[in-house]
Protein backbone atom coordinates (compact mmCIF):
# COMPACT_ATOMS: atom_id res chain seq x y z
CA UNK A 1 0.00 0.00 0.00
CA UNK A 2 2.48 2.48 0.92
CA UNK A 3 4.80 1.82 -2.27
CA UNK A 4 1.83 1.72 -4.75
CA UNK A 5 0.79 5.12 -2.43
CA UNK A 6 4.14 6.64 -3.16
CA UNK A 7 4.75 5.43 -6.77
CA UNK A 8 1.15 6.94 -7.47
CA UNK A 9 2.59 10.20 -5.53
CA UNK A 10 5.37 10.33 -8.21
CA UNK A 11 3.04 10.00 -11.28
CA UNK A 12 0.82 12.72 -10.23
CA UNK A 13 3.88 14.91 -9.24
CA UNK A 14 5.32 14.16 -12.79
CA UNK A 15 2.25 15.04 -14.64
CA UNK A 16 2.48 18.84 -13.00
CA UNK A 17 6.38 19.10 -14.23
CA UNK A 18 7.88 22.08 -16.48
CA UNK A 19 6.70 22.40 -20.41
CA UNK A 20 10.11 23.62 -21.82
CA UNK A 21 13.09 21.81 -22.58
CA UNK A 22 16.19 23.68 -20.02
CA UNK A 23 19.42 22.74 -20.89
CA UNK A 24 21.45 21.27 -17.95
CA UNK A 25 23.78 23.42 -16.04
CA UNK A 26 24.87 21.61 -12.81
CA UNK A 27 24.29 22.06 -9.51
CA UNK A 28 25.48 24.74 -6.98
CA UNK A 29 28.99 24.66 -8.07
CA UNK A 30 27.92 25.32 -11.61
CA UNK A 31 30.67 27.21 -13.91
CA UNK A 32 29.51 30.55 -14.31
CA UNK A 33 30.71 34.77 -14.56
CA UNK A 34 30.19 35.51 -11.42
CA UNK A 35 27.02 37.81 -11.23
CA UNK A 36 29.18 40.48 -8.81
CA UNK A 37 31.74 40.71 -11.27
CA UNK A 38 28.93 42.75 -13.62
CA UNK A 39 29.72 46.62 -13.78
CA UNK A 40 28.29 48.56 -10.40
CA UNK A 41 25.50 50.81 -11.47
CA UNK A 42 23.87 53.20 -9.36
CA UNK A 43 20.13 51.58 -7.62
CA UNK A 44 17.23 51.97 -9.71
CA UNK A 45 14.52 54.14 -9.51
CA UNK A 46 10.91 54.09 -9.84
CA UNK A 47 11.31 55.86 -12.69
CA UNK A 48 13.47 53.57 -14.19
CA UNK A 49 10.94 50.67 -13.27
CA UNK A 50 8.49 52.07 -15.16
CA UNK A 51 11.02 52.81 -18.60
CA UNK A 52 11.58 49.26 -18.10
CA UNK A 53 7.74 47.90 -17.66
CA UNK A 54 7.09 50.10 -20.86
CA UNK A 55 9.28 47.67 -22.73
CA UNK A 56 8.94 44.72 -21.13
CA UNK A 57 5.01 44.30 -20.97
CA UNK A 58 3.97 44.07 -24.75
CA UNK A 59 6.82 41.99 -25.29
CA UNK A 60 6.17 39.50 -22.30
CA UNK A 61 2.14 39.72 -23.88
CA UNK A 62 2.91 38.92 -27.50
CA UNK A 63 5.11 35.77 -26.02
CA UNK A 64 2.19 34.66 -24.41
CA UNK A 65 -0.10 35.09 -26.86
CA UNK A 66 2.81 32.78 -29.02
CA UNK A 67 2.39 30.41 -26.28
CA UNK A 68 -1.17 30.09 -25.66
CA UNK A 69 -2.53 31.55 -29.13
CA UNK A 70 -6.33 30.19 -27.79
CA UNK A 71 -6.58 31.84 -24.84
CA UNK A 72 -8.65 34.62 -23.43
CA UNK A 73 -7.51 37.74 -24.10
CA UNK A 74 -6.89 38.90 -20.39
CA UNK A 75 -5.04 35.44 -19.99
CA UNK A 76 -1.91 37.66 -21.56
CA UNK A 77 -3.03 41.00 -20.61
CA UNK A 78 -0.41 41.90 -17.76
CA UNK A 79 -0.56 44.04 -14.76
CA UNK A 80 2.94 45.26 -13.45
CA UNK A 81 3.04 46.83 -10.36
CA UNK A 82 5.68 48.29 -7.87
CA UNK A 83 4.71 48.10 -4.22
CA UNK A 84 6.26 50.66 -2.00
CA UNK A 85 4.62 49.17 1.42
CA UNK A 86 8.07 49.02 3.44
CA UNK A 87 6.09 45.99 5.50
CA UNK A 88 7.02 43.91 1.50
CA UNK A 89 10.18 42.24 2.39
CA UNK A 90 12.64 42.23 -1.11
CA UNK A 91 11.11 40.10 -3.58
CA UNK A 92 8.70 39.55 -6.78
CA UNK A 93 6.15 37.69 -7.77
CA UNK A 94 3.57 36.51 -9.94
CA UNK A 95 -0.41 36.50 -9.54
CA UNK A 96 -3.74 36.72 -11.24
CA UNK A 97 -6.25 39.86 -10.46
CA UNK A 98 -9.78 39.22 -9.84
CA UNK A 99 -10.77 40.14 -13.06
CA UNK A 100 -8.07 36.91 -14.71
CA UNK A 101 -5.13 38.96 -15.91
CA UNK A 102 -2.34 38.38 -14.81
CA UNK A 103 0.02 40.59 -12.65
CA UNK A 104 3.96 41.06 -11.58
CA UNK A 105 4.52 42.90 -8.54
CA UNK A 106 7.63 44.09 -7.81
CA UNK A 107 8.64 45.29 -3.98
CA UNK A 108 10.43 48.61 -3.93
CA UNK A 109 12.72 46.83 -1.41
CA UNK A 110 14.29 44.91 -4.31
CA UNK A 111 13.87 47.42 -6.58
CA UNK A 112 16.41 49.35 -4.39
CA UNK A 113 18.81 46.12 -4.31
CA UNK A 114 18.82 46.53 -8.47
CA UNK A 115 21.97 48.25 -10.29
CA UNK A 116 20.71 48.19 -13.69
CA UNK A 117 17.95 48.58 -15.93
CA UNK A 118 18.62 44.48 -17.36
CA UNK A 119 18.55 43.11 -13.93
CA UNK A 120 14.58 44.76 -13.36
CA UNK A 121 14.16 43.16 -16.97
CA UNK A 122 15.17 40.17 -15.84
CA UNK A 123 12.85 40.17 -12.99
CA UNK A 124 9.92 41.17 -14.75
CA UNK A 125 10.71 38.94 -17.45
CA UNK A 126 11.07 35.90 -14.83
CA UNK A 127 7.66 36.65 -13.19
CA UNK A 128 5.67 36.98 -17.01
CA UNK A 129 6.79 33.35 -17.80
CA UNK A 130 5.43 31.91 -14.06
CA UNK A 131 2.63 32.89 -15.91
CA UNK A 132 3.22 31.97 -19.69
CA UNK A 133 4.31 28.33 -18.11
CA UNK A 134 1.37 27.99 -15.81
CA UNK A 135 3.17 27.75 -13.24
CA UNK A 136 0.92 29.03 -10.46
CA UNK A 137 -1.68 26.56 -11.25
CA UNK A 138 0.62 23.50 -11.81
CA UNK A 139 2.26 24.08 -8.29
CA UNK A 140 -1.82 24.67 -7.00
CA UNK A 141 -2.73 21.51 -8.56
CA UNK A 142 0.83 19.76 -7.11
CA UNK A 143 -0.49 20.82 -3.88
CA UNK A 144 -4.01 19.41 -4.23
CA UNK A 145 -2.45 15.81 -5.43
CA UNK A 146 0.15 15.77 -2.70
CA UNK A 147 -2.66 15.86 0.16
CA UNK A 148 -5.21 13.33 -1.21
CA UNK A 149 -2.65 10.76 -1.94
CA UNK A 150 -0.81 10.96 1.37
CA UNK A 151 -4.59 11.74 3.65
CA UNK A 152 -5.32 8.88 1.36
CA UNK A 153 -2.86 6.22 2.26
CA UNK A 154 -3.01 7.47 5.97
CA UNK A 155 -7.00 7.13 5.95
CA UNK A 156 -7.05 3.86 3.97
CA UNK A 157 -4.34 2.40 6.88
CA UNK A 158 -7.08 3.39 9.69
CA UNK A 159 -4.14 2.96 12.47
CA UNK A 160 -6.16 4.23 14.76
CA UNK A 161 -9.37 3.03 16.30
CA UNK A 162 -10.35 6.84 17.60
CA UNK A 163 -12.08 8.60 14.83
CA UNK A 164 -10.97 12.28 16.07
CA UNK A 165 -7.34 10.97 16.17
CA UNK A 166 -7.60 9.43 12.44
CA UNK A 167 -9.12 12.73 11.70
CA UNK A 168 -6.24 14.37 12.94
CA UNK A 169 -3.66 12.07 11.40
CA UNK A 170 -5.37 12.83 7.80
CA UNK A 171 -5.39 16.45 8.02
CA UNK A 172 -1.87 16.13 9.30
CA UNK A 173 -0.97 13.74 6.05
CA UNK A 174 -3.04 16.23 3.94
CA UNK A 175 -0.97 19.40 4.92
CA UNK A 176 2.50 17.40 4.69
CA UNK A 177 0.98 16.22 1.43
CA UNK A 178 0.75 19.57 0.44
CA UNK A 179 3.75 20.89 1.36
CA UNK A 180 5.65 18.61 -0.76
CA UNK A 181 3.47 18.71 -3.62
CA UNK A 182 3.80 22.63 -3.36
CA UNK A 183 7.68 22.30 -3.98
CA UNK A 184 8.20 19.18 -5.85
CA UNK A 185 8.98 21.32 -8.59
CA UNK A 186 9.55 24.61 -7.33
CA UNK A 187 13.61 24.84 -8.63
CA UNK A 188 12.63 23.84 -12.16
CA UNK A 189 10.22 26.17 -12.19
CA UNK A 190 12.40 28.88 -11.09
CA UNK A 191 14.92 27.75 -14.04
CA UNK A 192 12.19 27.14 -16.36
CA UNK A 193 10.99 30.91 -15.69
CA UNK A 194 15.32 32.15 -15.99
CA UNK A 195 15.06 30.34 -19.18
CA UNK A 196 11.66 31.93 -20.66
CA UNK A 197 12.78 35.08 -19.46
CA UNK A 198 15.73 35.36 -21.13
CA UNK A 199 13.84 35.43 -24.26
CA UNK A 200 11.67 38.02 -23.22
CA UNK A 201 14.16 40.41 -22.10
CA UNK A 202 16.53 39.94 -24.83
CA UNK A 203 13.40 41.42 -27.35
CA UNK A 204 13.29 44.07 -25.40
CA UNK A 205 16.07 45.01 -26.27
CA UNK A 206 17.78 44.13 -22.75
CA UNK A 207 20.69 41.93 -21.93
CA UNK A 208 19.46 38.94 -19.85
CA UNK A 209 22.98 37.98 -18.99
CA UNK A 210 23.67 41.47 -17.32
CA UNK A 211 20.44 40.64 -15.77
CA UNK A 212 20.81 37.75 -13.82
CA UNK A 213 23.57 39.63 -11.87
CA UNK A 214 20.55 40.48 -9.75
CA UNK A 215 20.82 37.24 -8.32
CA UNK A 216 24.25 38.22 -6.37
CA UNK A 217 22.01 40.69 -4.73
CA UNK A 218 21.39 40.06 -1.14
CA UNK A 219 17.64 39.39 -1.58
CA UNK A 220 18.25 36.68 -3.98
CA UNK A 221 21.79 35.18 -3.89
CA UNK A 222 20.55 31.87 -2.69
CA UNK A 223 23.09 28.36 -2.45
CA UNK A 224 20.32 26.20 -2.96
CA UNK A 225 19.91 22.90 -0.97
CA UNK A 226 17.22 20.17 -1.26
CA UNK A 227 14.15 21.07 -2.70
CA UNK A 228 12.22 20.62 0.28
CA UNK A 229 14.20 22.76 2.32
CA UNK A 230 14.97 25.69 -0.70
CA UNK A 231 12.18 26.99 -3.51
CA UNK A 232 15.24 28.45 -5.50
CA UNK A 233 18.19 26.59 -6.97
CA UNK A 234 21.58 28.50 -6.39
CA UNK A 235 22.91 31.25 -7.62
CA UNK A 236 25.87 29.92 -10.04
CA UNK A 237 23.06 27.45 -11.56
CA UNK A 238 21.06 29.92 -12.52
CA UNK A 239 23.37 32.56 -13.39
CA UNK A 240 25.05 29.64 -16.03
CA UNK A 241 22.16 29.45 -17.21
CA UNK A 242 21.36 33.03 -18.51
CA UNK A 243 24.38 32.51 -20.04
CA UNK A 244 23.25 29.57 -21.89
CA UNK A 245 20.02 31.60 -23.22
CA UNK A 246 22.48 34.06 -24.44
CA UNK A 247 24.16 31.88 -26.60
CA UNK A 248 21.26 30.54 -27.83
CA UNK A 249 19.28 33.89 -28.31
CA UNK A 250 22.46 35.21 -30.33
CA UNK A 251 22.29 31.88 -32.02
CA UNK A 252 19.25 32.11 -33.23
CA UNK A 253 19.16 35.97 -34.02
CA UNK A 254 22.08 35.27 -36.31
CA UNK A 255 19.97 32.95 -38.30
CA UNK A 256 17.59 35.97 -38.50
CA UNK A 257 15.18 34.71 -36.37
CA UNK A 258 12.92 35.98 -33.65
CA UNK A 259 14.22 34.06 -31.00
CA UNK A 260 11.73 31.64 -29.18
CA UNK A 261 12.49 28.72 -27.08
CA UNK A 262 11.09 26.60 -29.28
CA UNK A 263 13.55 26.81 -31.50
CA UNK A 264 16.41 25.66 -29.28
CA UNK A 265 14.14 22.85 -28.38
CA UNK A 266 16.03 19.83 -30.02
CA UNK A 267 19.44 21.48 -29.39
CA UNK A 268 19.18 19.75 -25.77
Amino acid sequence: MIRASAAALCLALAACGTTYQVPVTGGPAATAVPATQAPAGARRSARDFRRVAARIEPVAENVCREESPGAPTTYCDYVILLEDDPRMPPNAFQTVTDAGRPAIVVGARLLDQMQSNDEIAFVLSHEASHHIARHLSKQQQSQMLGALILGGLVAATGASSDPAANQRAIEDAMNIGAFVGGRAWSQDFELEADWLGAFIAARAGFDPERGAAVFARPALASSGGPVILSTHPPSPQRTALAARAGAEIRRQQAAGLVPRPAYAQSRF
